[in-house]
Parts: structure tokens; C-alpha cells; sequence
């Protein structure tokens, strides 16, 4: 009895102490209050500046409508394209919204938990879809990303397509209709091509591609034929579903709308749209023709009487083939990278050695930015340092692996000889098995360029989302801001680091119709200009030839058809923000009295205070002592004597011809004072200024462009050896120099750098060694004029 009270005693205590400790929970996923598309965007707003009531103005005008009166799309939009057959949803199908929003539990006590929880149970999602006899059903049909866009903005683009302004709602909502019945059209068509190419060459060679057999679970021909037979008429079931619909749209047709007209519009945008859905399709097909050479190169390859060690060095120079592409698609994969500017995590560890909180002074002055600068100019050279010697070991793999594949193709080369009896048939194995080898190469190759454009892709959105990408030091060139205005550099930063691989959009599809037109006829009328001079010169045509004016015709043909394309939505948008960032940055300029430069060397730009290019400009002319700043512009008193030189000397027999009085005479309506600008030194520590003269439309330019094209040539022939001209030509003479025996251990390099020099090269003392040069070399006259005259 004793034992069993103090057992039950015991078992209590234990049990209240259990009941005591409390539960372990899972920890729950932190909720989001709100809409997180809002609230991203509402982060880019702050980030670039904008104030509290103009964001919020601004999210109400971007998101207000869209989260109310959205129209419900014709399918649904997660759908994907696959090569698998798809079902298509139904014109006249009401999707039914349910809420996503996820109920509160009730709090409940610790001792309503218990250790082993019931899993719960699994609602079952209901299907908005119609399913078919088709095996395997999907979807085909993929809403296309321009319809998922704010309706306004797509009526807007609907307008410049169609030529004329979309004011009322039953216009709106008859042109938005319709271009989804279209889009749906156009897909099907385009799907339906697809398969029936499918179904042509797999009939005629008896083969058919790898994934209808994973979809058939089968390896008889006859199945995958017959499902495509199925699947071809379960499209053209759909196609006549949709073309009902449309013929019944058609008669709810506004007045002032032409059915005809408009769908001609709708089609030929929805063609600009859906591009790289069509690449998308043609890929799709040239892969399974592929496919079918693939097979048939093997099957010829492997049908001849190969031995089993042939065999494996076959095998073996595949797997090298496909080593050395493995290594050059790593190779890819780092110069996406570069270019997106998101260095693998390594190169990022480097940010934190040489940190930038080292030195942080009270107030951000002149020296807290020199320290910024030099910072991010070491850490950019020492990544690029990393690199080199990261893709130069990449190099050198790929090299080795080459190295190793020519070996074992001269060995296999080799020993197929040595077992055919005559000499042709082991050259047309030999032949064979580099075609075979040849064509795995190109699929992999064309495989590898797919990824890379989807890799891209991702690491482009991933840079958009991470803060910390944006903040961190790459090796492209970027923008050198040296300012303390933040704003400027959150806003700028980016968009002023593109180098010349972005290609920006079209901004004048931004314009009206009648802009456009404008712009065209302003271009044509430039170009046709410029035609009759050169014509009228070189081939002696006459501008009022019929060729000549079908040429102009068909000129002005091609710039309306380039300069009324409409744009890709995606492409219309990103021209819409770009020219929005580009407006924010220039009043960003203008406010604060900066000035936006092109750097000296490194393709990049620089950013700083007005003042700043001043007191350098100020410093340097001091220095020089050869120029000054002129309180008015003597444009008019230069013309003039320049204009009375010429006349003079075009009066007076045998010393200007009437075609070189034409190439010398200034313009009055194109002339303009030459004058001096600066490009900043970047590479320099300080940073100095790089004086440039700008003289292209100077009065003087026709007789120094005139004098440089008559004595250029004969300083070419005379000088020996010839002056180096540029880093190429360099390259070129120390080949040759090496080739010649010349270049020794013993063997100096000099190098001379005249400092000020340039801009102010001595003019009398040039026109002195040029008369020397001439008398020299017993000329009196160059091309009829004399030497005094020069």
C-alpha cells in the first residue's frame, strides 16, 4: 500500500511539474500588415527623395483603382507555357474571388496543448477549370504581361496605336475586351502552328520529341501521334470557341469605331507584345529539329563496326568537349555578374576589411569625401586585381582541356585507321565523328546562351530588390559623386553607372502622333540635304532625278515605320521612369548648382559644385598664363576678318581656286565662338582638370581642316620612320621590331610626357617648321597654292 500511494504520489508531482514548464511553440512566420507591393514602392519613393504627402498621392493615384475596379482577366494569370498540352479556360468563365486573408487564432491556455497536435486537415482548392479528354491537361493560355498592367495606361498606348483618342467608357472597355479575345487568338494560332509542325516532321521520319513520351508513358510512336491528333483538335476547338466570341463582340461595336480598322491596330500591337512569346515558340520548334539531327547523326555514327576502345574514346572526347563548356559557361556566369553588377559573395567579404565608418567626422567637409573616393578607388582595383587572375586561371582550365581533347582525337584518329581496311572509309568515320561531336557542341552552346538570358534576368531583379547590392563597390565604372547631397546619390547613383551596354528605349514613342510626324519630317528633310551635296559632288546626280525622288520616298517610308512602331509595354515603361529619373536628376542639378562631367579616362561621369570647377579653372589658367576670360564675345569682329582674308586672296589670280575659297569660307548661319571647357582627371590624386578646346564650328575651322588634308600626306610620305598614331600601331612596330632581331635584354623603353602643352602649341614657330619642311623637301606650291600664302 505504502508503495502504491508514494508511486501515485510521485506521478502527480511529476505530471504538475510537466504541466508547470511551458510548451516549446513553433515560432510563426512574421505577418505583413498591408499590401507589400505598396510598401515597396513606398520605400523607392523615400529612397529617392520624395515627401510623405507626394508619395502618398502618388500611391493612391497608382494603386487606388488597380486594388478596386481591376478587371478580372479572361484566365488566370499564373499560368505557363509548357511543351506539354494545355487546357485553355473558358471565354464566358466567372472566376469566383476568395479571400486570402488568414484567420486569427483564439489564444489559447498552455493546458490545452498537448504534445502530439492532429495535423490538419487539407481544404481542397476548387478548379476554375474546364478539363478536356486531352491527357495530362494545363493550361495554355498565359495572360500576357501588358495586360496585367494598369488598364489607363494601357488605353493610353491603345490611343497611339489607333491613332486617335480613346474618350468614352464603352469605347474603353470594347477596345480593352477585345484585344484579350485577340491575345487569346493570337496564342492559340501560334500553339496550334507549333503542333502541327510538331506533328508534319514526326510523321514523315517516324520520331517524335522526348518529353511526348513522358507524357504518354510510353515509347510507341503510334500513342504520341495519337495525341497529338487529340491535341491539334482540342486547339481548333478553342480557336472556334474564340472566334465566336469575337464575331459576337463585333456587333456591340461603338459608332465611331471601324471593326475592321481596329483590329488591324490590335493585331499589329499585339504582334509588337508578344515577341518574345514567339521567339519563345520558334525556340521551341528549332530544339526539336535538333533533336531529330542528333538522333540521326548517332544512329549513323554508332551503326558502323566500332570497336568497344573506340567507343570509349569517343565517349571520352564528348565528356572533354563538355568539360571545357562547363568551365566556359562558369566563365559566362561570372561576366553576368559583372555586368549586373552582383559580384559573387566573395569579392563582397573585401568591404568589410577596408570599412567605411574607419573615419567619420563630426561634419561631412572635403576630406570625408576624398576618403570616400580613395576608398572605393582601392576597393574597385583590387576586386578588378581578383578577377583577372580569377578568369586568367579560368583560361587556363579551358586551355588544358583543349589540350587533352586534340590528344585523344589524334589517338582515336589513329586507331580508326589502323582498323579500316581502306583509306576513304576511315575519313568519312573520322568526318563523322567530329560532325556528331560538332553538334553536341552547338546544343550546349545554345543551351548555355539560353540560361544566360534567364540568369540575367535574375540577377537584375535581385540587385533591384537588395539594398546592399546597391551599396556595395563593384569594378564597373560608376558615377563619382563628390557631393554630400544623399538624395542625389540614392536617386542618380544608378541610373548615371550605366556605361554604354544599355541600350535605352525609344523615348520619342512617348510622344503624340503629330511630335512623331514632326520629328520625321525634320530628320528626312536634314538626310535628304546632306544626299544632294554628296550626290551633287561625288556621283553628279541631280536632285530632281525620278531616282532620286523614289529614294527620298522610300526614306521617309522607313523613318515612319521606325518612328511609329509602338513600343513593348515593358520597354514603354522603363522609358516612361527613365525619363521621369532623368527630369528628377537634372532639377536635382539645377538646384543645388552642379555640374554633370564626363571623367578624362575610365568612361565614367563625376558630379561635383559649380565652385569646385571654378577655382580649378581659375588655377590652371594662372598657371598657363595663355588665356583670359573675355567679358563679351568678339564672334562678329573675328568673322569678319577671316571672311575679308579669303575674298582677298580669291581676288588676286593664282592663289585660291573657287573650290578651295568654297571649303575655307565660314558659314554665317552655322558659325559659333570657340571656347574652352573641362574634363575632370579622376585617375589623378588631387584631382585636376583636363583643358579642352571646342573649335568645330569655329571660323577658322574650314582653313585648318583644309590645311591639315593638303600637307598631312606629304608629312606622311617624307617623315621615315613614321610617327606612332595610336596604341595599335605601336603594337604593330614592336612586332616588327621583334621580328627584325632588335629587341634585346639590353633593350630600354622611354617614355616622355610634356606637361601644358596642350592647347597652347606655338603658332608662329608651327607655321616656321612647316615652311622649312616644305622648302626642305623642294615644294613651292601645295596643291596651286604658294608657301607664303599658307
Amino acid at each position: 500500500m505504502d508503495k502504491d500511494y508514494n508511486h501515485r504520489v510521485l506521478k502527480t508531482i511529476n505530471e504538475n511539474k510537466l504541466s508547470d514548464q511551458p510548451v516549446q511553440e513553433k515560432k510563426r512566420r512574421r505577418k505583413c500588415h498591408g499590401n507589400r507591393k505598396v510598401q515597396r514602392f513606398r520605400k523607392k519613393c523615400r529612397a529617392r527623395g520624395m515627401k510623405p504627402h507626394n508619395i502618398e498621392r502618388k500611391i493612391k493615384k497608382r494603386f487606388g483603382d488597380s486594388r478596386t475596379n481591376q478587371p478580372t482577366s479572361i484566365v488566370n494569370n499564373n499560368d505557363s507555357i509548357d511543351h506539354r498540352p494545355k487546357t485553355i479556360i473558358t471565354l464566358n468563365q466567372s472566376i469566383k474571388k476568395t479571400s486570402i486573408k488568414r484567420k486569427r487564432e483564439p489564444v489559447r491556455s498552455l493546458s490545452q496543448f498537448s504534445i502530439s497536435q492532429p495535423e490538419p486537415k487539407k481544404v481542397k482548392k476548387k478548379q476554375g477549370l474546364i478539363q478536356t479528354s486531352v491527357p495530362n491537361p494545363d493550361k495554355v493560355y498565359r495572360v500576357a504581361s501588358y495586360l496585367k498592367r494598369l488598364p489607363r495606361l494601357l488605353i493610353q498606348a491603345l490611343g497611339r496605336q489607333l491613332d486617335r483618342p480613346l474618350k468614352t467608357k464603352s469605347e474603353h472597355k470594347f477596345i480593352y475586351s477585345r484585344l484579350k479575345l485577340l491575345d487569346l487568338q493570337f496564342c492559340l494560332n501560334t500553339h496550334h502552328s507549333l503542333w502541327q509542325s510538331y506533328f508534319n516532321l514526326g510523321y514523315e521520319q517516324h520520331q517524335w520529341p522526348d518529353h511526348l513520351y513522358k507524357i504518354t508513358k510510353t515509347n510507341e510512336p503510334h500513342s504520341c501521334q495519337k495525341f497529338i491528333q487529340e491535341y491539334l483538335t482540342h486547339i481548333q476547338q478553342q480557336l472556334e470557341q474564340c472566334s465566336t466570341q469575337l464575331n459576337l463582340q463585333a456587333t456591340t461595336c461603338p459608332e465611331k469605331l471601324t471593326i475592321n480598322l481596329v483590329d488591324h491596330h490590335l493585331k499589329e500591337y499585339i504582334c509588337s507584345q508578344q515577341k518574345r512569346f514567339t521567339r519563345k515558340i520558334h525556340h521551341q520548334l528549332k530544339r526539336f529539329k535538333d533533336e531529330l539531327h542528333e538522333k540521326r547523326l548517332y544512329h549513323i555514327l554508332f551503326d558502323n563496326n566500332l570497336t568497344s576502345d573506340q567507343k570509349e574514346a569517343i565517349n571520352r572526347l564528348i565528356h572533354l568537349r563538355e568539360t571545357e563548356l562547363q568551365i566556359r559557361k562558369e566563365l559566362l556566369l561570372l561576366e553576368q555578374r559583372i555586368l549586373s553588377k552582383l559580384l559573387p559573395s566573395n569579392f563582397d567579404k573585401l568591404d568589410t576589411l577596408i570599412a567605411s565608418d574607419f573615419y567619420t567626422p563630426v561634419l561631412e567637409d572635403q576630406y570625408s569625401l576624398n576618403y570616400k573616393l580613395k576608398r572605393s578607388k582601392i576597393l574597385q582595383e583590387t576586386k578588378r586585381t581578383w578577377l583577372d587572375i580569377l578568369m586568367e586561371s579560368y583560361d587556363v582550365k579551358m586551355k588544358e582541356c583543349n589540350r587533352q581533347y586534340q590528344e585523344e582525337l589524334t589517338q582515336l584518329e589513329l586507331d580508326i585507321s589502323k582498323h579500316q581496311q581502306h583509306h576513304h572509309d576511315a575519313r568519312v568515320l573520322c568526318r563523322t565523328v567530329q560532325v556528331y561531336i560538332k553538334h553536341r557542341t552547338i546544343q550546349i552552346k545554345k543551351d548555355t546562351f539560353q540560361q544566360m538570358n534567364n540568369f540575367h534576368g535574375k540577377l537584375s531583379r535581385r540587385r533591384q530588390r537588395s539594398k546592399k547590392a546597391k551599396q556595395t563597390i563593384g569594378v564597373s565604372p560608376e558615377v563619382i559623386l563628390n557631393v554630400n547631397d544623399h538624395s542625389l546619390a540614392m536617386i542618380g547613383h544608378e541610373y548615371l553607372s550605366r556605361h554604354g551596354n544599355y541600350i535605352r528605349p525609344n523615348r520619342t514613342a512617348l510622344r503624340s502622333y503629330k511630335e512623331r510626324v514632326k520629328i520625321v519630317q525634320e530628320q528626312h528633310e536634314i538626310m535628304i540635304n546632306q544626299m544632294i551635296l554628296r550626290l551633287s559632288e561625288k556621283c553628279h546626280i541631280n536632285a530632281k532625278s525620278n531616282i532620286f525622288k523614289q529614294f527620298s520616298e522610300r526614306l521617309q517610308a522607313c523613318l515612319m515605320r521606325h518612328y511609329m512602331a509602338p513600343l513593348p509595354f515593358i520597354e514603354h515603361v522603363r522609358a516612361q521612369r527613365d525619363l521621369q529619373t532623368m527630369k528628377l536628376i537634372r532639377r536635382k542639378l539645377e538646384k543645388n548648382q552642379l555640374l554633370l562631367r564626363e571623367t578624362d579616362k575610365g568612361g565614367n561621369l563625376y558630379v561635383a559644385h559649380v565652385n569646385e570647377f571654378e577655382e580649378k579653372a581659375i588655377e590652371y589658367r594662372m598657371k598657363a598664363g595663355a588665356y583670359e576670360e573675355l567679358s563679351s564675345s568678339p564672334i562678329e569682329e573675328i568673322l569678319s576678318k577671316v571672311t575679308r582674308l579669303l575674298n582677298d586672296r580669291h581676288a588676286k589670280p593664282n592663289q585660291i581656286s573657287p573650290q578651295q575659297y568654297k571649303k575655307m569660307i565660314p558659314s554665317r548661319l552655322t558659325v559659333e565662338l570657340a571656347y574652352m571647357y573641362y574634363n575632370p582627371k579622376t585617375h589623378k590624386n588631387p584631382i585636376t582638370l583636363r583643358p579642352i578646346m571646342n573649335t568645330i564650328h569655329a571660323a577658322t575651322t574650314g582653313i585648318s581642316r583644309f590645311l591639315d588634308q593638303s600637307n598631312r600626306p606629304l608629312f606622311d610620305m617624307h617623315a621615315q620612320p613614321r610617327p606612332i598614331i595610336d596604341g595599335g600601331h605601336l603594337l604593330r612596330q614592336l612586332e616588327q621590331y621583334v621580328r627584325n632581331g632588335h629587341l634585346k635584354p639590353t633593350t630600354l623603353f622611354c617614355t616622355a610626357d610634356i606637361t601644358k602643352l596642350y592647347t597652347m602649341l606655338p603658332q608662329v614657330e608651327s607655321l616656321k617648321i612647316l615652311k622649312e619642311f616644305l622648302l626642305e623637301h623642294h615644294y613651292e606650291k601645295v596643291q596651286g597654292i604658294p608657301i607664303g600664302i599658307i
